[in-house]
């Protein structure tokens, strides 16, 4: 099945401030960029597969049927529903994070 991949505006804020953490604060543009290219490989990957990824392991974000790619290089995590065949990218958020709350 191909789903399409909707990025909503609050993850396209997440995306847009990690990235200018990363070239304002840590004068980092290549990671930045790595990052940046890595988040968009896996909304390539979310077309064919986004059933497939991890349901969350938060009792909440499981109930709602938010599922979780992990960015294979780098700590962040993308947080996302799958909906009458389309992925809903809620969040970016730093592995660290304590995304449940925030979504």
């Amino acid at each position: 099945m191909v789903y399409k991949v909707k990025v909503t505006k609050r993850a396209e804020e997440h995306l847009d401030n990690i990235v200018s953490y990363i070239i304002n604060q840590l004068h980092d543009r290549s990671a930045a960029q790595k990052i940046l290219e890595e988040v968009l490989d896996v909304y390539d990957k979310l077309e064919y597969m986004a059933e497939t990824m991890p349901v969350c392991s938060d009792y909440y974000l499981r109930n709602k049927g938010y599922r979780k790619v992990v960015l294979p290089r780098h700590n962040y995590v993308i947080i996302y529903q799958v909906k009458d065949g389309v992925a809903i990218i809620s969040g970016i958020f730093h592995m660290r994070e304590n995304y449940g709350r925030k979504l």
